[in-house]
C-alpha cells in the first residue's frame, strides 16, 4: 500500500460504524432518487443542451477528472458555462469573481447550479451522491492535502452534487476558504442522516428556482453564521504553519471548464509557510 493510500485509509478508518452504515444505505437510495430526478431533469438538460450549442461554439457536455471516494479518480458531468479550452494556456484554475471565461448562459446557469444537472449519471453510476463533500480535481488535491491536515477525511464517504458547505459558503478563493469547507464537510460526515439530507435537498431545490441559499438555510435549519477554523488544521505534520497569502487573488477556478494537465503556478503562488 501506496503512502497516499495508507493515508486515505487512515482518514476514512475515523468513520463511525453508524456513519459507515448510513452512508452504504443512502448510497442505494440515492441511486434510486437520482433515476427519479432525471425524469423532469432529461427535458431541461436536454433544452440546455441545445442553448448550449446555439449561444457557445464547442460540445455541451464535458467531462472532468475529480477525486472520488477512498481518492479513486472519476470522470464527473457537466454543462458546459464556459468557453471552449477555457484552460488552455493557464491550465487547472478556480473561477474568479466575474470570471470573463464564464459564457453569457453560464452566468445564468452556474448561480442556479443546473450546469450540475448531467452528475445525476454519475450518482446513478454509484460515483457520486446526491448529498455530500464536493469532489476536487486531483491537481488540486494533491496539494491541498499536503497542506490540509486531514484534508482527505472527506474522501471517506461519496461525493455529493450539493452538501451543508455548498449551502453555506461561498466557492474556494484562498486556503482558509478550504479549511471552512472543510469543517462543514467533516460536520456532514460525522452527523449526517436521513432529516440533514433532506434539508439540504430542500434547500438546494430552493436554489434552483432563484432563492438565496443562506436564506433557505436558515429556514431549515442549516445555517451555519460562522466557520471557526479548527488549529490543527492549520500545521503540516512537520510542525510548520500554513496560511494564505495576503494578498491573494481569487484567480483559482474550482469549476473551470478543461481537464488539460498543467503546472499548478496559479495554487501555489496563493499559499506560504512561516
Amino acid at each position: 500500500m501506496s503512502k497516499k493510500q495508507s493515508n486515505i485509509q487512515k482518514e476514512s478508518d475515523k468513520l463511525s460504524m453508524k456513519q459507515k452504515m448510513y452512508f452504504a444505505l443512502s448510497a442505494r437510495v440515492n441511486q434510486l432518487a437520482a433515476l427519479i430526478l432525471l425524469i423532469p431533469g432529461l427535458p431541461i438538460m436536454f433544452f440546455l443542451i441545445i442553448l448550449v450549442h446555439i449561444t457557445s461554439p464547442g460540445p455541451a457536455i464535458y467531462k472532468q477528472r475529480r477525486v472520488g471516494k477512498d481518492g479513486k479518480v472519476f470522470n464527473l458531468m457537466k454543462i458546459r458555462t464556459m468557453l471552449k479550452d477555457a484552460e488552455a494556456k493557464t491550465g487547472p484554475v478556480w473561477t474568479a469573481k466575474n470570471d470573463p471565461r464564464i459564457t453569457r448562459l453560464g452566468r445564468i446557469l452556474r448561480p442556479l447550479h443546473l450546469d450540475e444537472l448531467p452528475q445525476l449519471f454519475n450518482v446513478l453510476m454509484g460515483q457520486m451522491a446526491l448529498i455530500g463533500p464536493r469532489p476536487e480535481r486531483p491537481e488540486f488535491t494533491a496539494i491541498l492535502e499536503k497542506k490540509i491536515p486531514g484534508y482527505m477525511f472527506r474522501t471517506s464517504v461519496l461525493p455529493g452534487i450539493t452538501g451543508l458547505a455548498q449551502i453555506n459558503l461561498p466557492p474556494d478563493s484562498d486556503l482558509d476558504s478550504v479549511r471552512r469547507k472543510l469543517v462543514l464537510d467533516s460536520e456532514y460526515i460525522n452527523n449526517a442522516n436521513l432529516m440533514m439530507d433532506l434539508r439540504i435537498f430542500f434547500c438546494t431545490s430552493l436554489r434552483i428556482i432563484g432563492l438565496p441559499g443562506k436564506s433557505c438555510a436558515r429556514v431549515a435549519g442549516i445555517a451555519r453564521e460562522e466557520v471557526e477554523i479548527p488549529e490543527y488544521m492549520r500545521y503540516r505534520e512537520d510542525g510548520q504553519q500554513v496560511t494564505s497569502s495576503p494578498n491573494i487573488e481569487t484567480s483559482i477556478a474550482k469549476d473551470s471548464d478543461s481537464s488539460a494537465p498543467s503546472p499548478m503556478n496559479h495554487l501555489m503562488a496563493t499559499v506560504q509557510i512561516r
